[in-house]
Protein backbone atom coordinates (compact mmCIF):
# COMPACT_ATOMS: atom_id res chain seq x y z
CA UNK A 1 0.00 0.00 0.00
CA UNK A 2 1.36 3.40 -0.98
CA UNK A 3 2.22 5.71 1.93
CA UNK A 4 0.25 8.88 2.59
CA UNK A 5 3.44 10.90 2.03
CA UNK A 6 3.90 9.34 -1.39
CA UNK A 7 0.27 9.97 -2.27
CA UNK A 8 0.55 13.60 -1.23
CA UNK A 9 3.74 14.05 -3.22
CA UNK A 10 2.13 12.51 -6.28
CA UNK A 11 -0.95 14.70 -5.95
CA UNK A 12 1.29 17.76 -5.95
CA UNK A 13 3.08 16.54 -9.07
CA UNK A 14 -0.19 15.96 -10.90
CA UNK A 15 -1.40 19.43 -10.07
CA UNK A 16 1.65 20.89 -11.82
CA UNK A 17 1.36 18.52 -14.78
CA UNK A 18 -2.22 19.60 -15.44
CA UNK A 19 -0.90 23.03 -16.32
CA UNK A 20 1.49 21.73 -19.01
CA UNK A 21 1.45 23.54 -22.31
CA UNK A 22 -1.53 22.24 -24.28
CA UNK A 23 -0.38 22.91 -27.80
CA UNK A 24 3.41 22.42 -28.20
CA UNK A 25 5.29 23.27 -31.36
CA UNK A 26 5.66 20.37 -33.77
CA UNK A 27 8.51 19.64 -36.16
CA UNK A 28 8.12 17.79 -39.45
CA UNK A 29 7.84 14.01 -38.99
CA UNK A 30 9.47 11.36 -41.09
CA UNK A 31 6.92 9.05 -42.71
CA UNK A 32 7.54 5.92 -44.73
CA UNK A 33 4.94 6.75 -47.39
CA UNK A 34 6.26 10.06 -48.69
CA UNK A 35 3.84 10.08 -51.59
CA UNK A 36 0.84 9.83 -49.27
CA UNK A 37 2.21 12.53 -47.00
CA UNK A 38 2.69 14.84 -49.97
CA UNK A 39 -0.89 14.20 -51.08
CA UNK A 40 -2.20 14.99 -47.61
CA UNK A 41 -0.21 18.19 -47.38
CA UNK A 42 -1.54 19.38 -50.72
CA UNK A 43 -5.18 19.17 -49.62
CA UNK A 44 -7.07 22.47 -49.47
CA UNK A 45 -10.31 23.65 -47.94
CA UNK A 46 -13.40 24.41 -49.96
CA UNK A 47 -13.89 28.15 -50.37
CA UNK A 48 -17.12 28.21 -48.35
CA UNK A 49 -15.55 26.19 -45.54
CA UNK A 50 -12.61 28.57 -45.43
CA UNK A 51 -14.87 31.62 -45.25
CA UNK A 52 -16.88 30.19 -42.35
CA UNK A 53 -13.73 29.11 -40.54
CA UNK A 54 -12.30 32.60 -40.86
CA UNK A 55 -15.46 34.03 -39.33
CA UNK A 56 -15.17 31.64 -36.39
CA UNK A 57 -11.49 32.39 -35.95
CA UNK A 58 -12.16 36.12 -35.95
CA UNK A 59 -14.49 35.64 -32.98
CA UNK A 60 -11.94 33.40 -31.23
CA UNK A 61 -9.15 35.93 -31.74
CA UNK A 62 -11.04 38.93 -30.38
CA UNK A 63 -9.90 40.55 -27.14
CA UNK A 64 -11.41 39.09 -25.06
CA UNK A 65 -12.05 35.95 -27.16
CA UNK A 66 -15.67 35.38 -28.15
CA UNK A 67 -15.43 31.59 -27.95
CA UNK A 68 -19.16 30.94 -27.61
CA UNK A 69 -19.87 32.74 -30.89
CA UNK A 70 -16.99 30.90 -32.56
CA UNK A 71 -18.33 27.56 -31.31
CA UNK A 72 -21.80 28.31 -32.67
CA UNK A 73 -20.37 28.80 -36.18
CA UNK A 74 -18.21 25.69 -35.90
CA UNK A 75 -21.17 23.60 -34.73
CA UNK A 76 -23.12 24.65 -37.81
CA UNK A 77 -20.16 23.76 -39.99
CA UNK A 78 -19.87 20.28 -38.50
CA UNK A 79 -23.53 19.61 -39.34
CA UNK A 80 -22.82 20.11 -43.04
CA UNK A 81 -21.80 17.37 -45.44
CA UNK A 82 -18.11 18.27 -45.67
CA UNK A 83 -15.24 16.51 -47.42
CA UNK A 84 -12.97 14.58 -44.99
CA UNK A 85 -10.21 17.20 -45.01
CA UNK A 86 -12.62 20.07 -44.39
CA UNK A 87 -14.39 18.17 -41.62
CA UNK A 88 -11.11 17.28 -39.91
CA UNK A 89 -9.90 20.87 -40.04
CA UNK A 90 -13.17 22.18 -38.61
CA UNK A 91 -13.06 19.57 -35.83
CA UNK A 92 -9.46 20.46 -35.07
CA UNK A 93 -10.34 24.13 -34.57
CA UNK A 94 -13.50 23.29 -32.65
CA UNK A 95 -11.52 21.09 -30.27
CA UNK A 96 -9.30 24.04 -29.42
CA UNK A 97 -12.33 26.29 -28.86
CA UNK A 98 -13.99 23.65 -26.70
CA UNK A 99 -10.85 23.35 -24.63
CA UNK A 100 -10.88 27.11 -24.14
CA UNK A 101 -14.46 26.78 -22.87
CA UNK A 102 -13.45 24.00 -20.43
CA UNK A 103 -15.35 21.43 -22.50
CA UNK A 104 -12.64 18.78 -22.31
CA UNK A 105 -14.90 15.85 -23.16
CA UNK A 106 -16.06 17.60 -26.30
CA UNK A 107 -12.48 18.43 -27.29
CA UNK A 108 -11.48 14.79 -26.83
CA UNK A 109 -14.42 13.64 -28.97
CA UNK A 110 -13.44 16.01 -31.78
CA UNK A 111 -9.83 14.87 -31.72
CA UNK A 112 -10.86 11.21 -31.63
CA UNK A 113 -13.03 11.69 -34.73
CA UNK A 114 -10.14 13.39 -36.55
CA UNK A 115 -7.95 10.37 -35.84
CA UNK A 116 -10.69 8.04 -37.14
CA UNK A 117 -11.09 10.06 -40.35
CA UNK A 118 -7.30 9.89 -40.82
CA UNK A 119 -6.95 12.42 -43.63
CA UNK A 120 -4.87 15.27 -42.16
CA UNK A 121 -1.10 15.40 -42.76
CA UNK A 122 0.72 12.92 -40.55
CA UNK A 123 2.44 15.57 -38.45
CA UNK A 124 -0.88 17.21 -37.58
CA UNK A 125 -2.40 13.86 -36.68
CA UNK A 126 0.52 13.10 -34.44
CA UNK A 127 0.23 16.46 -32.68
CA UNK A 128 -3.43 15.64 -32.11
CA UNK A 129 -2.41 12.40 -30.41
CA UNK A 130 -0.26 14.48 -28.05
CA UNK A 131 -3.18 16.84 -27.40
CA UNK A 132 -5.52 13.93 -26.69
CA UNK A 133 -3.02 12.42 -24.28
CA UNK A 134 -2.73 15.71 -22.40
CA UNK A 135 -6.51 16.05 -22.22
CA UNK A 136 -6.98 12.51 -20.95
CA UNK A 137 -4.28 13.13 -18.35
CA UNK A 138 -6.01 16.27 -17.13
CA UNK A 139 -9.28 14.33 -17.05
CA UNK A 140 -7.58 11.62 -14.94
CA UNK A 141 -8.15 8.96 -17.61
CA UNK A 142 -4.63 7.71 -17.18
CA UNK A 143 -4.69 4.55 -19.30
CA UNK A 144 -5.92 6.54 -22.28
CA UNK A 145 -3.32 9.23 -21.61
CA UNK A 146 -0.59 6.57 -21.64
CA UNK A 147 -1.93 4.99 -24.83
CA UNK A 148 -2.10 8.17 -26.89
CA UNK A 149 1.18 9.58 -25.62
CA UNK A 150 2.98 6.33 -26.42
CA UNK A 151 1.50 6.45 -29.92
CA UNK A 152 2.68 10.03 -30.30
CA UNK A 153 6.23 9.16 -29.20
CA UNK A 154 6.35 6.01 -31.34
CA UNK A 155 5.41 7.99 -34.44
CA UNK A 156 8.26 10.47 -33.96
CA UNK A 157 10.60 9.80 -31.01
CA UNK A 158 12.87 12.73 -31.86
CA UNK A 159 10.04 15.20 -31.28
CA UNK A 160 9.06 13.89 -27.85
CA UNK A 161 9.71 16.43 -25.09
CA UNK A 162 10.33 16.01 -21.37
CA UNK A 163 6.70 16.75 -20.52
CA UNK A 164 5.48 13.97 -22.85
CA UNK A 165 7.45 11.33 -20.96
CA UNK A 166 6.47 12.93 -17.66
CA UNK A 167 2.78 12.45 -18.47
CA UNK A 168 3.35 8.73 -19.06
CA UNK A 169 5.38 8.39 -15.86
CA UNK A 170 2.85 10.31 -13.78
CA UNK A 171 -0.06 8.32 -15.23
CA UNK A 172 1.62 5.05 -14.24
CA UNK A 173 2.68 6.34 -10.83
CA UNK A 174 -0.85 7.48 -10.03
CA UNK A 175 -1.92 3.86 -10.46
CA UNK A 176 0.96 2.62 -8.26
CA UNK A 177 2.69 1.12 -11.30
CA UNK A 178 6.09 2.47 -10.32
CA UNK A 179 8.16 -0.07 -12.24
CA UNK A 180 6.40 0.93 -15.48
CA UNK A 181 6.84 4.60 -14.56
CA UNK A 182 10.62 4.31 -14.14
CA UNK A 183 11.84 4.47 -17.75
CA UNK A 184 9.56 7.34 -18.87
CA UNK A 185 10.49 9.29 -15.73
CA UNK A 186 14.17 8.88 -16.57
CA UNK A 187 13.50 9.89 -20.17
CA UNK A 188 11.71 13.02 -18.98
CA UNK A 189 14.69 14.03 -16.86
CA UNK A 190 17.13 13.34 -19.71
CA UNK A 191 15.21 15.71 -21.96
CA UNK A 192 14.73 18.42 -19.34
CA UNK A 193 16.56 21.58 -20.39
CA UNK A 194 15.06 23.98 -17.84
CA UNK A 195 15.70 22.09 -14.60
CA UNK A 196 12.01 21.75 -13.84
CA UNK A 197 11.63 20.51 -10.30
CA UNK A 198 8.66 18.24 -11.02
CA UNK A 199 10.76 15.92 -13.19
CA UNK A 200 13.22 15.44 -10.34
CA UNK A 201 10.42 15.00 -7.82
CA UNK A 202 8.77 12.32 -9.93
CA UNK A 203 11.93 10.25 -10.35
CA UNK A 204 12.77 10.74 -6.66
CA UNK A 205 9.32 9.38 -5.72
CA UNK A 206 9.71 6.37 -8.02
CA UNK A 207 13.19 5.54 -6.71
CA UNK A 208 11.82 5.74 -3.18
CA UNK A 209 8.88 3.43 -3.94
CA UNK A 210 11.17 0.92 -5.68
CA UNK A 211 13.76 1.05 -2.86
CA UNK A 212 16.51 2.08 -5.28
CA UNK A 213 18.58 3.73 -2.56
CA UNK A 214 21.85 4.21 -4.45
CA UNK A 215 20.17 5.76 -7.50
CA UNK A 216 18.02 7.94 -5.27
CA UNK A 217 21.08 9.18 -3.38
CA UNK A 218 22.79 10.24 -6.61
CA UNK A 219 19.61 11.97 -7.78
CA UNK A 220 19.21 13.82 -4.48
CA UNK A 221 22.79 15.07 -4.74
CA UNK A 222 21.85 16.69 -8.03
CA UNK A 223 18.59 18.02 -6.61
CA UNK A 224 20.41 19.61 -3.70
CA UNK A 225 22.78 21.32 -6.13
CA UNK A 226 20.01 22.56 -8.43
CA UNK A 227 17.40 23.42 -5.79
CA UNK A 228 19.34 24.38 -2.65
CA UNK A 229 16.41 26.30 -1.22
CA UNK A 230 14.34 23.11 -0.80
CA UNK A 231 15.00 22.14 2.81
CA UNK A 232 13.31 18.76 2.44
CA UNK A 233 15.83 17.58 -0.14
CA UNK A 234 18.66 17.93 2.36
CA UNK A 235 16.85 15.74 4.90
CA UNK A 236 16.03 13.19 2.19
CA UNK A 237 19.65 13.12 1.07
CA UNK A 238 20.81 12.45 4.60
CA UNK A 239 18.34 9.57 4.90
CA UNK A 240 19.31 8.20 1.50
CA UNK A 241 23.00 8.15 2.40
CA UNK A 242 22.16 6.29 5.59
CA UNK A 243 19.97 3.73 3.79
CA UNK A 244 22.62 3.10 1.12
CA UNK A 245 25.37 2.76 3.72
CA UNK A 246 27.45 5.49 2.13
CA UNK A 247 29.89 7.58 4.13
CA UNK A 248 28.96 11.23 3.90
CA UNK A 249 31.58 13.77 3.00
CA UNK A 250 32.31 16.72 5.23
CA UNK A 251 29.97 19.06 3.44
CA UNK A 252 26.99 16.68 3.52
CA UNK A 253 27.60 15.89 7.20
CA UNK A 254 27.79 19.53 8.18
CA UNK A 255 24.76 20.40 6.08
CA UNK A 256 22.59 17.59 7.45
CA UNK A 257 23.63 18.45 11.00
CA UNK A 258 22.96 22.14 10.46
CA UNK A 259 19.53 21.45 8.99
CA UNK A 260 18.76 19.26 11.97
CA UNK A 261 19.65 22.15 14.28
CA UNK A 262 22.67 20.35 15.72
CA UNK A 263 25.31 22.91 14.73
CA UNK A 264 25.03 26.19 16.62
CA UNK A 265 28.69 27.13 17.18
CA UNK A 266 30.35 29.82 15.08
CA UNK A 267 33.46 27.93 13.82
CA UNK A 268 31.40 25.12 12.24
CA UNK A 269 28.89 27.55 10.71
CA UNK A 270 31.80 29.49 9.20
CA UNK A 271 33.25 26.22 7.89
CA UNK A 272 29.89 25.33 6.32
CA UNK A 273 29.70 28.74 4.64
CA UNK A 274 33.19 28.17 3.23
CA UNK A 275 32.09 24.76 1.93
CA UNK A 276 29.22 26.44 0.09
CA UNK A 277 31.70 28.84 -1.48
CA UNK A 278 34.01 26.02 -2.57
CA UNK A 279 31.14 23.92 -3.94
CA UNK A 280 29.80 26.72 -6.14
CA UNK A 281 26.70 27.46 -4.12
CA UNK A 282 27.61 30.88 -2.69
CA UNK A 283 24.06 32.21 -2.57
CA UNK A 284 22.93 29.61 -0.04
CA UNK A 285 26.10 30.15 1.99
CA UNK A 286 25.54 33.90 2.08
CA UNK A 287 21.91 33.48 3.11
CA UNK A 288 22.86 31.12 5.90
CA UNK A 289 25.74 33.26 7.17
CA UNK A 290 23.67 36.44 7.15
CA UNK A 291 20.82 34.70 8.98
CA UNK A 292 23.21 33.49 11.66
CA UNK A 293 24.69 36.97 12.01
CA UNK A 294 21.20 38.42 12.42
CA UNK A 295 20.46 35.75 15.03
CA UNK A 296 23.65 36.63 16.91
CA UNK A 297 25.16 33.16 16.48
CA UNK A 298 27.98 34.50 14.30
CA UNK A 299 29.82 37.71 15.20
CA UNK A 300 29.60 40.60 12.77
CA UNK A 301 33.35 41.18 12.84
CA UNK A 302 35.71 42.11 10.03
CA UNK A 303 36.69 38.57 8.99
CA UNK A 304 33.11 37.31 8.93
CA UNK A 305 31.88 40.36 7.01
CA UNK A 306 34.67 39.81 4.51
CA UNK A 307 33.55 36.20 3.96
CA UNK A 308 29.93 37.31 3.64
CA UNK A 309 30.83 39.91 1.01
CA UNK A 310 32.77 37.29 -0.96
CA UNK A 311 29.78 34.95 -0.92
CA UNK A 312 27.35 37.63 -2.14
CA UNK A 313 29.79 38.74 -4.84
CA UNK A 314 30.31 35.16 -6.03
CA UNK A 315 26.52 34.75 -6.16
CA UNK A 316 26.40 37.90 -8.34
CA UNK A 317 24.26 39.67 -5.78
CA UNK A 318 26.21 42.91 -6.14
CA UNK A 319 23.79 45.10 -4.18
CA UNK A 320 24.15 42.87 -1.14
CA UNK A 321 27.92 42.61 -1.53
CA UNK A 322 28.15 46.40 -1.74
CA UNK A 323 26.08 46.81 1.42
CA UNK A 324 28.36 44.49 3.40
CA UNK A 325 31.60 45.92 1.99
CA UNK A 326 30.47 49.47 2.73
CA UNK A 327 30.14 48.39 6.35
CA UNK A 328 33.38 46.40 6.47
CA UNK A 329 35.88 48.45 4.44
CA UNK A 330 36.31 51.31 6.96
CA UNK A 331 37.10 48.74 9.67
CA UNK A 332 40.17 47.48 7.82
CA UNK A 333 43.59 49.12 7.94
CA UNK A 334 44.29 47.88 4.40
CA UNK A 335 42.76 48.62 1.04
CA UNK A 336 41.66 45.10 0.11
CA UNK A 337 38.02 45.58 1.10
CA UNK A 338 37.79 48.92 -0.69
CA UNK A 339 39.22 47.07 -3.69
CA UNK A 340 36.42 44.47 -3.44
CA UNK A 341 33.89 47.26 -2.98
CA UNK A 342 35.14 48.97 -6.11
CA UNK A 343 34.92 45.71 -8.06
CA UNK A 344 31.32 45.21 -6.92
CA UNK A 345 30.38 48.76 -7.90
CA UNK A 346 31.95 48.29 -11.33
CA UNK A 347 30.22 44.92 -11.80
CA UNK A 348 26.95 46.68 -10.93
CA UNK A 349 27.79 49.46 -13.45
CA UNK A 350 27.96 52.10 -10.72
CA UNK A 351 31.18 53.43 -12.22
CA UNK A 352 31.53 56.73 -10.36
CA UNK A 353 31.19 55.02 -6.98
CA UNK A 354 33.52 52.30 -8.22
CA UNK A 355 36.22 54.85 -9.07
CA UNK A 356 35.82 56.45 -5.64
CA UNK A 357 36.16 53.10 -3.83
CA UNK A 358 39.14 52.04 -5.94
CA UNK A 359 40.95 55.30 -5.20
CA UNK A 360 40.21 54.73 -1.50
CA UNK A 361 41.85 51.30 -1.81
CA UNK A 362 45.01 52.88 -3.22
CA UNK A 363 45.07 55.45 -0.42
CA UNK A 364 44.64 52.78 2.27
CA UNK A 365 47.53 50.75 0.85
CA UNK A 366 48.64 47.28 1.87
CA UNK A 367 47.97 45.93 -1.61
CA UNK A 368 50.14 43.79 -3.83
CA UNK A 369 51.59 45.21 -7.04
CA UNK A 370 49.23 43.00 -9.00
CA UNK A 371 46.20 44.40 -7.17
CA UNK A 372 47.38 47.99 -7.61
CA UNK A 373 47.87 47.43 -11.34
CA UNK A 374 44.42 45.89 -11.65
CA UNK A 375 42.91 48.82 -9.76
CA UNK A 376 44.33 51.29 -12.28
CA UNK A 377 42.96 49.13 -15.10
CA UNK A 378 39.53 49.11 -13.45
CA UNK A 379 39.61 52.87 -12.98
CA UNK A 380 40.48 53.32 -16.64
CA UNK A 381 37.71 50.98 -17.76
CA UNK A 382 35.23 52.78 -15.49
CA UNK A 383 36.11 56.17 -16.96
CA UNK A 384 35.81 54.74 -20.45
CA UNK A 385 32.42 53.17 -19.67
CA UNK A 386 31.21 56.44 -18.16
CA UNK A 387 32.09 58.74 -21.04
CA UNK A 388 33.88 57.21 -23.99
CA UNK A 389 32.17 59.57 -26.42
CA UNK A 390 33.98 62.72 -25.27
CA UNK A 391 37.63 63.69 -25.47
CA UNK A 392 37.73 64.32 -21.71
CA UNK A 393 36.27 60.91 -20.90
CA UNK A 394 38.82 59.18 -23.11
CA UNK A 395 41.63 61.27 -21.63
CA UNK A 396 40.64 60.29 -18.07
CA UNK A 397 40.66 56.63 -19.07
CA UNK A 398 43.98 56.98 -20.89
CA UNK A 399 45.64 58.57 -17.85
CA UNK A 400 44.50 55.69 -15.63
CA UNK A 401 45.76 53.13 -18.14
CA UNK A 402 49.06 55.01 -18.34
CA UNK A 403 49.48 54.61 -14.58
CA UNK A 404 48.82 50.88 -14.97
CA UNK A 405 51.83 50.67 -17.31
CA UNK A 406 54.06 50.89 -14.24
CA UNK A 407 52.98 47.40 -13.15
CA UNK A 408 54.28 44.40 -15.08
CA UNK A 409 51.13 42.34 -14.55
CA UNK A 410 48.85 45.09 -15.86
CA UNK A 411 51.09 46.63 -18.53
CA UNK A 412 50.11 44.39 -21.50
CA UNK A 413 46.40 45.03 -21.02
CA UNK A 414 47.01 48.73 -20.34
CA UNK A 415 48.98 49.09 -23.57
CA UNK A 416 46.15 47.48 -25.54
CA UNK A 417 43.59 49.85 -24.02
CA UNK A 418 45.79 52.88 -24.70
CA UNK A 419 46.33 51.81 -28.30
CA UNK A 420 42.59 51.37 -28.68
CA UNK A 421 41.85 54.86 -27.34
CA UNK A 422 44.55 56.37 -29.54
CA UNK A 423 43.06 54.61 -32.53
CA UNK A 424 39.65 56.11 -31.73
CA UNK A 425 41.17 59.59 -31.44
CA UNK A 426 43.05 59.19 -34.73
CA UNK A 427 39.99 57.83 -36.50
CA UNK A 428 37.85 60.73 -35.31
CA UNK A 429 40.52 63.23 -36.35
CA UNK A 430 40.75 61.75 -39.84
CA UNK A 431 36.99 61.52 -40.12
CA UNK A 432 36.67 65.13 -39.04
CA UNK A 433 39.16 66.19 -41.72
CA UNK A 434 37.28 64.24 -44.40
CA UNK A 435 34.02 65.86 -43.34
CA UNK A 436 35.66 69.31 -43.36
CA UNK A 437 37.01 68.84 -46.89
CA UNK A 438 33.64 67.60 -48.10
CA UNK A 439 31.92 70.60 -46.52
CA UNK A 440 34.36 73.01 -48.20
CA UNK A 441 33.75 71.35 -51.56
CA UNK A 442 29.99 71.62 -51.07
CA UNK A 443 30.33 75.29 -50.09
CA UNK A 444 32.48 76.04 -53.15
CA UNK A 445 29.91 74.41 -55.41
CA UNK A 446 27.25 76.58 -53.80
CA UNK A 447 29.33 79.71 -54.41
CA UNK A 448 29.82 78.76 -58.06
CA UNK A 449 26.13 78.03 -58.45
CA UNK A 450 25.11 81.32 -56.86
CA UNK A 451 27.53 83.25 -59.04
CA UNK A 452 25.97 81.71 -62.14
CA UNK A 453 22.43 82.39 -60.95
CA UNK A 454 23.16 86.03 -60.17
CA UNK A 455 24.92 86.56 -63.51
CA UNK A 456 21.81 85.33 -65.31
CA UNK A 457 19.44 87.37 -63.14
CA UNK A 458 21.51 90.54 -63.51
CA UNK A 459 21.43 90.12 -67.29
CA UNK A 460 17.64 89.96 -67.14
CA UNK A 461 17.43 86.26 -67.90
CA UNK A 462 15.59 83.49 -66.07
CA UNK A 463 17.76 81.26 -63.91
CA UNK A 464 14.93 79.02 -62.75
CA UNK A 465 15.78 79.82 -59.12
CA UNK A 466 13.13 81.01 -56.68
CA UNK A 467 13.18 84.51 -55.22
CA UNK A 468 14.25 82.98 -51.93
CA UNK A 469 17.19 81.19 -53.56
CA UNK A 470 18.21 84.41 -55.32
CA UNK A 471 18.11 86.32 -52.03
CA UNK A 472 20.18 83.62 -50.34
CA UNK A 473 22.70 83.74 -53.16
CA UNK A 474 23.03 87.53 -52.94
CA UNK A 475 23.72 87.21 -49.21
CA UNK A 476 26.34 84.55 -49.84
CA UNK A 477 28.06 86.48 -52.64
CA UNK A 478 28.12 89.59 -50.46
CA UNK A 479 30.21 87.59 -47.98
CA UNK A 480 32.44 86.32 -50.77
CA UNK A 481 32.93 89.82 -52.14
CA UNK A 482 33.90 90.86 -48.61
CA UNK A 483 36.70 88.33 -48.73
CA UNK A 484 35.10 85.15 -47.40
CA UNK A 485 36.16 81.85 -48.95
CA UNK A 486 34.48 78.45 -48.99
CA UNK A 487 36.89 77.31 -46.28
CA UNK A 488 36.33 80.33 -44.03
CA UNK A 489 32.57 79.97 -44.40
CA UNK A 490 32.71 76.29 -43.37
CA UNK A 491 35.00 77.08 -40.45
CA UNK A 492 32.69 79.84 -39.27
CA UNK A 493 29.70 77.52 -39.43
CA UNK A 494 31.56 74.92 -37.37
CA UNK A 495 32.68 77.50 -34.81
CA UNK A 496 29.36 79.32 -34.73
CA UNK A 497 31.05 82.63 -35.65
CA UNK A 498 31.04 85.09 -38.54
CA UNK A 499 33.20 84.16 -41.53
CA UNK A 500 36.72 85.55 -41.61
CA UNK A 501 38.00 86.90 -44.93
CA UNK A 502 40.26 84.36 -46.55
CA UNK A 503 43.27 86.67 -46.92
CA UNK A 504 44.12 89.72 -49.00
CA UNK A 505 41.56 90.18 -51.75
CA UNK A 506 42.20 92.13 -54.94
CA UNK A 507 39.38 94.13 -56.48
CA UNK A 508 38.14 92.89 -59.83
CA UNK A 509 39.20 95.26 -62.62
CA UNK A 510 36.64 97.78 -63.75
CA UNK A 511 34.73 96.35 -66.68
CA UNK A 512 34.80 99.77 -68.30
Amino acid sequence: MRSLASAAALALLLSTASHAVFDQASAATQQNNEKEEKRRQNQTLQAKTGEDLNEALNFANEDPPQLAQALEILNRLVQRDLPPYDRSTVLEIRAGVRYGLDQQDGAIQDYAEILRIDTLPFERLNQIRRNVAQLYFQDEQYDQAIRYMQEFIAANPAEAAANDYFIIAAAYATQDQFRQALDPARSALERDQKREKRYYDMLNLIYSELNMAEERGELLETMVEYFPQEVGYWAQLSGSYSTAGRERDAFATLEAAYRAGLIRDEPKIIALAQFYYQLDNPYRGAEMLEDEMDAGTVKRNLNNLKLLSQLWAAAREQDKAIEILTEAAPQSDKGDLYYQLGQSYVADEQFEKGIEALRAALRAGGLSDRDEGNIHLLIGSSYFSLDSDTAQGRQNAREAYSRALRYSSAAPAARQYIDYIDAIIDTERRQDEVERIQAVERQQRQIDRCETILDIVDLGGSSGASDGDVATCRELMTQVEAGATAESLVQAERNGTSPTPGGDQQEAPDAG
